[in-house]
């Protein structure tokens, strides 16, 4: 992908979570296509994130397009930061943008060393294909440890 990919950081108080709201349809847990009802369920989802988790959630937007391609929440601890959700829009998957918004990540956080994430065994491929190193593999009841050293 050439386009350049940017992350920005959401708050429920947001006054316009529309174009947002477009990329968390694709997600939204019960098949959602009205974007007011998406709105709140995003809302929700950036509260809960920010309060009980302490995580950031960001809009993952490119230069080639008016609304966000995807979003993620992060957890910043020390000198790690947990990737907790990464969702790309179906149309943007393959095309670089994920790899690009991890990346991203050093330079909101320029002081952490790593990278950590839990994944599904779906994801493993695409996570190994992108420099992170298997930590802990999956079970029958866990998801697979992933880590990526920034420097």
């Amino acid at each position: 992908m050439s386009a350049e990919v940017y992350l920005t950081k959401l708050s429920a108080d947001d006054k316009d979570l529309d174009g947002v709201a477009s990329a968390y349809l694709e997600f939204a847990p019960n098949d959602c296509n009205d974007v007011a009802v998406a709105v709140d369920g995003l809302k929700s989802y950036i509260t809960g994130m920010n309060s009980y988790f302490k995580s950031d959630v960001f809009a993952i937007n490119t230069s080639e397009k008016d609304s966000s391609v995807g979003f993620m929440s992060v957890c910043p601890n020390g000198c790690k930061v947990t990737i907790e959700d990464l969702f790309i829009s179906q149309e943007m998957r393959k095309l670089g943008v994920g790899r690009a918004a991890i990346e991203a990540l050093g330079g909101v956080y320029p002081h952490v060393a790593f990278i950590e994430l839990l994944s599904v065994s779906s994801a493993e491929g695409f996570y190994a294909r992108i420099g992170f190193e298997l930590v802990i593999p999956a079970t029958d009841t866990q998801m697979s440890l992933w880590r990526k050293n920034l420097y």
